[in-house]
Protein backbone atom coordinates (compact mmCIF):
# COMPACT_ATOMS: atom_id res chain seq x y z
CA UNK A 1 0.00 0.00 0.00
CA UNK A 2 0.93 3.35 -0.42
CA UNK A 3 0.56 4.13 2.96
CA UNK A 4 -0.74 8.10 1.41
CA UNK A 5 0.44 10.73 -1.08
CA UNK A 6 -1.35 14.14 -0.83
CA UNK A 7 -1.34 16.78 -3.61
CA UNK A 8 -0.80 20.49 -2.89
CA UNK A 9 -1.96 23.11 -5.34
CA UNK A 10 -2.32 26.90 -5.10
CA UNK A 11 -3.06 30.02 -7.12
CA UNK A 12 -0.40 32.69 -7.54
CA UNK A 13 0.43 35.63 -9.83
CA UNK A 14 -2.45 37.90 -10.80
CA UNK A 15 -4.62 36.75 -13.68
CA UNK A 16 -2.89 33.38 -14.09
CA UNK A 17 -3.21 29.89 -12.67
CA UNK A 18 0.09 28.54 -11.37
CA UNK A 19 0.48 25.06 -9.96
CA UNK A 20 2.85 23.67 -7.37
CA UNK A 21 2.67 19.92 -6.74
CA UNK A 22 3.43 18.44 -3.37
CA UNK A 23 4.05 14.71 -3.16
CA UNK A 24 6.09 12.10 -1.33
CA UNK A 25 6.66 8.34 -1.59
CA UNK A 26 4.11 6.08 0.09
CA UNK A 27 6.95 4.18 1.86
CA UNK A 28 4.84 0.99 1.71
CA UNK A 29 6.80 -2.28 1.65
CA UNK A 30 5.34 -5.40 -0.05
CA UNK A 31 4.65 -7.08 3.31
CA UNK A 32 1.92 -6.01 5.70
CA UNK A 33 2.93 -5.60 9.35
CA UNK A 34 1.44 -6.22 12.78
CA UNK A 35 2.24 -2.64 13.78
CA UNK A 36 4.65 0.00 12.54
CA UNK A 37 5.42 3.63 13.39
CA UNK A 38 7.14 5.28 10.41
CA UNK A 39 8.72 8.76 10.60
CA UNK A 40 9.19 10.21 7.09
CA UNK A 41 11.10 13.21 5.75
CA UNK A 42 10.69 13.93 2.03
CA UNK A 43 11.83 16.52 -0.50
CA UNK A 44 10.93 17.52 -4.04
CA UNK A 45 12.47 20.09 -6.36
CA UNK A 46 9.40 22.34 -6.60
CA UNK A 47 7.31 21.10 -3.69
CA UNK A 48 9.83 21.76 -0.94
CA UNK A 49 9.93 19.51 2.12
CA UNK A 50 7.49 17.51 4.20
CA UNK A 51 7.40 15.68 7.50
CA UNK A 52 4.92 12.81 7.80
CA UNK A 53 4.07 10.26 10.49
CA UNK A 54 2.58 6.92 9.35
CA UNK A 55 0.89 4.43 11.67
CA UNK A 56 0.37 0.99 10.14
CA UNK A 57 -1.75 -1.50 12.10
CA UNK A 58 -2.43 -5.12 11.19
CA UNK A 59 -6.12 -6.05 11.31
CA UNK A 60 -5.60 -9.72 10.45
CA UNK A 61 -2.94 -11.92 8.89
CA UNK A 62 -3.75 -10.43 5.46
CA UNK A 63 -5.09 -6.91 6.11
CA UNK A 64 -3.44 -3.73 7.30
CA UNK A 65 -4.77 -0.23 8.08
CA UNK A 66 -2.69 2.94 7.63
CA UNK A 67 -3.29 6.38 9.12
CA UNK A 68 -0.96 9.28 8.46
CA UNK A 69 -0.59 12.98 8.99
CA UNK A 70 2.03 15.65 8.50
CA UNK A 71 3.05 19.08 7.34
CA UNK A 72 4.15 20.35 3.92
CA UNK A 73 6.35 23.41 3.39
CA UNK A 74 6.35 24.42 -0.30
CA UNK A 75 9.31 26.45 -1.55
CA UNK A 76 7.14 29.32 -2.73
CA UNK A 77 6.00 31.74 0.01
CA UNK A 78 2.83 29.81 0.83
CA UNK A 79 1.21 28.82 4.06
CA UNK A 80 2.22 25.49 5.59
CA UNK A 81 -0.22 22.75 4.66
CA UNK A 82 -1.69 20.12 6.96
CA UNK A 83 -1.84 16.66 5.32
CA UNK A 84 -4.02 13.76 6.46
CA UNK A 85 -4.86 10.38 4.96
CA UNK A 86 -5.97 6.80 5.47
CA UNK A 87 -5.53 3.58 3.54
CA UNK A 88 -5.53 -0.19 3.57
CA UNK A 89 -3.29 -2.96 2.26
CA UNK A 90 -4.08 -6.58 1.46
CA UNK A 91 -1.39 -9.28 1.24
CA UNK A 92 -2.06 -10.66 -2.23
CA UNK A 93 1.00 -12.92 -2.55
CA UNK A 94 3.69 -14.19 -0.17
CA UNK A 95 7.11 -15.22 -1.42
CA UNK A 96 7.69 -18.94 -1.94
CA UNK A 97 10.44 -21.03 -3.51
CA UNK A 98 8.48 -21.05 -6.78
CA UNK A 99 7.44 -17.37 -6.71
CA UNK A 100 10.01 -15.28 -4.77
CA UNK A 101 8.01 -12.06 -4.54
CA UNK A 102 5.78 -10.52 -1.89
CA UNK A 103 2.88 -8.46 -3.30
CA UNK A 104 0.49 -6.18 -1.40
CA UNK A 105 -2.50 -4.42 -2.97
CA UNK A 106 -2.89 -0.87 -1.64
CA UNK A 107 -5.60 1.77 -1.66
CA UNK A 108 -5.62 5.22 -0.07
CA UNK A 109 -7.45 8.51 0.33
CA UNK A 110 -5.46 11.68 1.01
CA UNK A 111 -6.70 15.18 1.77
CA UNK A 112 -5.37 18.67 2.31
CA UNK A 113 -7.11 21.96 2.92
CA UNK A 114 -5.76 25.48 3.15
CA UNK A 115 -5.67 28.96 1.66
CA UNK A 116 -9.21 28.56 0.37
CA UNK A 117 -8.49 25.35 -1.55
CA UNK A 118 -9.06 21.68 -0.83
CA UNK A 119 -7.81 18.64 -2.71
CA UNK A 120 -8.26 14.88 -2.58
CA UNK A 121 -6.06 12.14 -4.04
CA UNK A 122 -7.09 8.47 -4.38
CA UNK A 123 -4.25 6.13 -5.45
CA UNK A 124 -4.59 2.35 -5.95
CA UNK A 125 -1.61 0.11 -6.64
CA UNK A 126 0.52 -2.95 -5.85
CA UNK A 127 3.75 -2.95 -3.84
CA UNK A 128 6.07 -5.73 -5.01
CA UNK A 129 9.47 -6.86 -3.75
CA UNK A 130 11.70 -9.56 -2.29
CA UNK A 131 13.34 -9.82 1.13
CA UNK A 132 16.95 -10.98 1.41
CA UNK A 133 17.76 -12.33 4.87
CA UNK A 134 21.30 -12.28 6.29
CA UNK A 135 22.94 -14.49 8.91
CA UNK A 136 23.26 -11.57 11.34
CA UNK A 137 19.47 -11.13 11.41
CA UNK A 138 19.38 -8.10 9.13
CA UNK A 139 17.11 -7.93 6.08
CA UNK A 140 17.14 -6.03 2.79
CA UNK A 141 13.91 -5.56 0.81
CA UNK A 142 14.04 -3.77 -2.57
CA UNK A 143 10.52 -2.91 -3.75
CA UNK A 144 8.56 -1.10 -6.45
CA UNK A 145 5.10 0.38 -5.90
CA UNK A 146 3.23 1.54 -9.06
CA UNK A 147 -0.13 3.28 -8.60
CA UNK A 148 -2.98 4.78 -10.57
CA UNK A 149 -4.16 7.92 -8.82
CA UNK A 150 -7.34 9.96 -9.19
CA UNK A 151 -6.23 13.47 -8.25
CA UNK A 152 -8.23 16.53 -7.20
CA UNK A 153 -11.80 15.28 -7.74
CA UNK A 154 -13.04 18.01 -5.34
CA UNK A 155 -10.90 20.92 -6.54
CA UNK A 156 -12.50 22.77 -9.48
CA UNK A 157 -9.87 25.52 -9.24
CA UNK A 158 -7.20 22.85 -9.82
CA UNK A 159 -8.56 21.96 -13.25
CA UNK A 160 -10.82 19.08 -12.23
CA UNK A 161 -10.06 15.41 -11.74
CA UNK A 162 -7.02 13.83 -13.41
CA UNK A 163 -5.83 10.23 -13.61
CA UNK A 164 -2.09 9.99 -12.97
CA UNK A 165 0.53 7.26 -12.80
CA UNK A 166 3.06 7.27 -9.96
CA UNK A 167 5.79 4.75 -9.10
CA UNK A 168 7.81 4.36 -5.91
CA UNK A 169 11.19 2.63 -6.15
CA UNK A 170 12.72 1.93 -2.77
CA UNK A 171 14.56 -0.28 -0.36
CA UNK A 172 13.91 -1.23 3.26
CA UNK A 173 16.92 -2.13 5.42
CA UNK A 174 15.89 -4.01 8.54
CA UNK A 175 18.61 -3.42 11.13
CA UNK A 176 16.79 -5.40 13.81
CA UNK A 177 13.32 -6.93 14.19
CA UNK A 178 12.19 -3.59 15.64
CA UNK A 179 14.11 -0.98 13.60
CA UNK A 180 14.42 -0.35 9.87
CA UNK A 181 15.70 2.41 7.59
CA UNK A 182 13.70 3.05 4.42
CA UNK A 183 14.58 5.06 1.31
CA UNK A 184 12.26 5.54 -1.67
CA UNK A 185 12.00 7.72 -4.73
CA UNK A 186 8.70 8.83 -6.26
CA UNK A 187 8.67 8.92 -10.07
CA UNK A 188 5.73 10.80 -11.51
CA UNK A 189 3.65 13.42 -9.77
CA UNK A 190 0.51 15.34 -10.53
CA UNK A 191 -0.06 15.74 -14.28
CA UNK A 192 -1.63 19.19 -14.03
CA UNK A 193 1.64 20.51 -12.55
CA UNK A 194 4.01 18.46 -14.67
CA UNK A 195 5.80 15.38 -13.42
CA UNK A 196 7.40 16.09 -10.07
CA UNK A 197 9.77 13.54 -8.62
CA UNK A 198 10.50 13.25 -4.90
CA UNK A 199 12.69 11.34 -2.49
CA UNK A 200 11.85 10.18 1.01
CA UNK A 201 13.79 8.83 3.97
CA UNK A 202 12.19 7.19 6.98
CA UNK A 203 12.84 5.42 10.25
CA UNK A 204 10.36 2.60 10.92
CA UNK A 205 9.88 1.18 14.42
CA UNK A 206 7.93 -1.94 15.45
CA UNK A 207 7.24 -2.42 19.18
CA UNK A 208 9.28 -5.24 20.66
CA UNK A 209 7.55 -8.55 21.25
CA UNK A 210 4.44 -7.62 19.24
CA UNK A 211 2.99 -10.58 17.35
CA UNK A 212 -0.78 -10.54 16.95
CA UNK A 213 -1.35 -13.16 14.29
Amino acid sequence: MRTLKVTLLTLFTAGALGAQAYNYPAMQTPRIVDREYNFVAAASADAGTSLVFQWREGLSADWQLTLEGGLAAPRAPLDTRLLVGAGAAWQWMRATADFPLDMAVTGEVGFWSGNGLTSVQIPIGVSTGHTFKFDNGMELTPFVHPRLSLDNPNCSACGGAKLDVNVDVGVNYGITQQLAIRVAGLLGGASYAGSTNAIGFSLAWTPKGLKKF
